[in-house]
Order: C-alpha cells, then structure tokens, then sequence
C-alpha cells in the first residue's frame, strides 16, 4: 500500500475486512490499487482484464457498500486496467529472434530427473474392496480395474464416468487411483475437484503464474478430475485442454467424472467434447434392488452390526435415489434405536425411512428445506431469521439458502426477506461461500449429500 493512501481508502479497506473472509479479501481485495477520488468517483486501479470481470461479477457489491459507508451514499466506482510493463528497445528484438525458455518449462515428453512428492488428495476409505459390484457398474468397475495395470497405456485414456449423484463416481475412481499407488508407488497420482482446479487457475492468472500452474499439472502421471461439467469458463477450459493433450499423448492416465455423457455437456468446447470421446465413455446408473441390497450388507458387515433381513429388503426396495442415501438411512435407524432405546425393527425402519425419503414425491418448499437443514444442526427456523452471529446459526442459516435457491424458484431477494429482510448481496455471499465450500471440503461436500438425500 503506498504510504501516500488516503484514510478514507484505508477504511473502506478495515470494513471489508471484518465482512470478507480473509482468503477472498488477500485474493480479491489487496491487489486493488487506489487511484483517485474526483467528484464522487473512487477510481481504482486492477490488474488485469480477467481480475476485472470476475471482481465486478462476483464481489463489487462488497465493495459498494463500503465505500458508500465511508464516501457517502452518492459515490461511484470506476476502474483502469494496470498498463504493461515496458520492455527494453534494446532485448525486444532478441525475443523475437530466440523467445526466453519460461521458468520450468518442460518440452513435450520431458519431466525433471526428480520431482518433490505430492499429497494425493485420494479418500483411502474408497477402495475396490469395498466397492460394491452390480449390474449397473459392472464395466465401469472392470475397466477400473484394467486401467490399474497399466495406467495411460490402454485404450481407456481418458476414462470418462457419468452418472447422477450418489450412484458411487468418486469411490470408483478414488479406488483406481488408490490401487494404482499401491502397485506403482513411482506414479504421481492427483485427485482434484474441478472446482478446486477452477480455484488454483483463477489464483495462477491473478499472480501471473499460468506457466507453473500448467507446468505442475504436465508432471501428473494419473490425473482424477471429479465433476467436470463445473469447468464452464473458455480460460479454464483452454487450459485444460493444454494439459490434456500433454498427458495424453504422454501416455498419463486421465480419469474424468460427469454428472452427464459427454453429448450433454452445454458450454463445453467442441474440441474438448472429442478428446473426451477418444478413450472410454462408461455410465453408472442408479443401484437396482439387488444392487442396494448388497450394498447394505457390505456395510453392515464392515460396521460389524446386527440387522434382521427383513429390514434390509425393506429398506433396499424402498430408498431408490443413491447409495449415500442408503447408508444415511442405516445410520439414522441406528440413532433412533439408541435414543428411544428399542429394538431394529420393521415398524421402527419403516418410520425412519418415511421420515427421510419422500415417498410422495412433494414439490420442496422453502420451509421445509429450512427446517431440514435446521434440524441437522440444531437451529430453530427463527434462530436463522435472527441476527445471530454464532457459528453454528451462520452455518445453518448460509446451507438453508444455498438449498433453497438451488431447488426453488425463490429469488435471492425473497431469500434475503425469509432470512431476517438481509439483502441481495449478503444471499449471495452465504451461497458462493457453501459452493465455495463444498468445492474444497470433502467432509462438509459429504454432509451436504446427506441432507439433499434426506430431502429427497
């Protein structure tokens, strides 16, 4: 910040630090430049054209209310795009003669003698073994397997997966990957969220190090994108494309989850749409009966618990939408039979799965979806109403919004009067912040599920 900064910017900046998580404001909010602040417009300076359309999309609206806290209610915003550098007259034209090998860089095929290990991000709780087989996964787990031989030199490359929710993508492909590091310690194997891999592109263009951010990727020997239909923008897009051909035609393994067939896939570039189709396209459907049955009893077994049949058939013929909501039921039978002190019963399974599943298929409603997620975390409706602070209102009240507004019609502005007359932009933060979320953390992605299953 430069020391001749008047107070005023500063302020805007101390507000937005108590209203802005602290990632987002270091991202989003340090590499703004102040300019000047003529006749009611703060001008600042950003870094590039990217930093400015997805800044003035997504976190204006921040930035408005501070300034209109501390410049008054008239004031407006303007910004100008920080000039390039200027190079030197005198090596401008060696450039053209002989460009400057980039920092890191590696010729198509070539990797460093040695490279520093990486964390996998890989679930080792989802393995082959206990992955379940059936008719509706039957070739997707035999091409798993035939792919962990070996990886990147099969006519499966890429692998692409699809399937709804809850039908069991990220335990196979997380299975792959565990499988290969055990039988080929050398491969480096990553498991990445398409949302995160949208994250670390967004954070290597703002700091200008696209380069470094490719170049990682290139070195990945088993690549595990998971939910690639998030990967909207053409920037990102363009740069995965780059590292695809590097991987592929190095011989990498690339294994892609989809909650839709490639044909599908709206936004998506063609020429990536036709990689995509090269290797091994396999879907998971929904588990039938038999397979849900199954599934059951591989839990109860590895749960070491006591289950009468009769239970397990009623539950497997009448819980249809996925396997997390399958085990979610089990546990909440479990969690009854404790808390009223009674036996696993038919009557008692029956109660429990009419309380989570809807078996009537009603159209969700904003109050029940509150009420839902209220009860998860213990939080009265009112509570979410009120201007409560506490983390575990926040939590819940953020969740109920997010849900809410993605499976209703109702606007972000009545979201803002259901939940204490908050406004517009507020909504919008707790929502990005949930997606957010759920991109980043597994565990929180997971108790999310359980609530959609539950509501469904």
């Amino acid at each position: 910040m430069s020391p001749t900064t008047p107070p005023a910017w500063l302020q805007c900046l101390d507000m937005l630090r108590t209203t802005v998580p602290a990632q987002q404001f270091r991202t989003w909010f340090e590499p703004l430049e102040y300019v000047s602040f003529e006749e009611g417009v703060l001008l600042l300076c950003v870094p590039n054209r990217f930093f400015y359309d997805y800044f003035d999309s997504h976190f204006a609206p921040y930035l408005m209310q501070a300034m209109k806290a501390v410049y008054g209610p008239t004031v407006q915003l303007k910004y100008k795009l920080k000039p390039e550098p200027v190079q030197n007259p005198v090596v401008e034209p060696l450039l053209k003669v002989a460009p400057p090998v980039q920092k890191n860089a590696l010729n198509p095929g070539q990797r460093p003698a040695t490279l520093p290990p990486i964390d996998p991000q890989l679930n080792p709780r989802y393995t082959f073994e206990n992955f379940v087989e059936g008719q509706s996964n039957k070739l997707a787990r035999n091409v798993g397997i035939s792919i962990t031989d070996t990886p990147g030199k099969v006519a499966f490359n890429p692998f692409f997966l699809y399937g709804p929710s809850g039908v069991g993508k990220t335990h196979l492909v997380n299975a792959i990957g565990v499988r290969i590091r055990e039988m080929h310690p050398e491969k480096r194997v990553l498991f990445v969220s398409a949302h995160v891999f949208k994250t670390q592109y967004t954070d290597s263009v703002i700091h200008n190090t696209q380069n470094d951010f490719i170049n990682f990727y290139q070195t990945i020997d088993v690549l595990i994108i998971d939910d690639i239909q998030e990967i909207t923008t053409a920037k990102t897009q363009q740069s995965f494309f780059h590292i695809f051909n590097h991987l592929q035609q190095n011989n990498r393994q690339i294994i892609i989850t989809c909650d839709r067939p490639p044909v599908l896939l709206a936004g998506m570039e063609e020429r990536m749409l036709t990689r995509f189709k090269w290797g091994m396209t396999a879907e998971l459907e929904k588990p039938d009966t038999k397979l849900r049955r199954d599934i059951l009893i591989s839990k109860i077994r590895r749960d070491g618990l006591v289950i009468p049949a009769e239970v397990v058939q009623y539950i497997a013929a009448h819980v249809e939408s996925s396997v997390r909501e399958l085990e979610g039921i089990i546990n909440s039978i479990m969690a009854y039979s404790v808390v009223d002190n009674c036996e696993i019963d038919l009557e008692l399974t029956q109660r429990v799965v009419a309380r989570a599943v809807n078996l009537e298929r009603k159209e969700l409603s904003a109050d029940d979806i509150a009420a839902t997620v209220g009860q998860r975390y213990g939080v009265k409706p009112k509570e979410m109403a009120s201007k409560s602070r506490k983390q575990t209102i926040v939590q819940a009240r953020q969740l109920a919004m997010y849900l809410i507004h993605k499976y209703t019609d109702m606007t972000y502005s009545g979201l803002g009067r259901m939940f204490g007359k908050r406004d517009h932009s507020t909504v919008l933060y707790a929502c990005n912040q949930v997606a957010h979320r759920i991109g980043v953390e597994k565990n929180f992605r997971r108790e999310v599920e359980e609530i959609e299953a539950t509501l469904k």
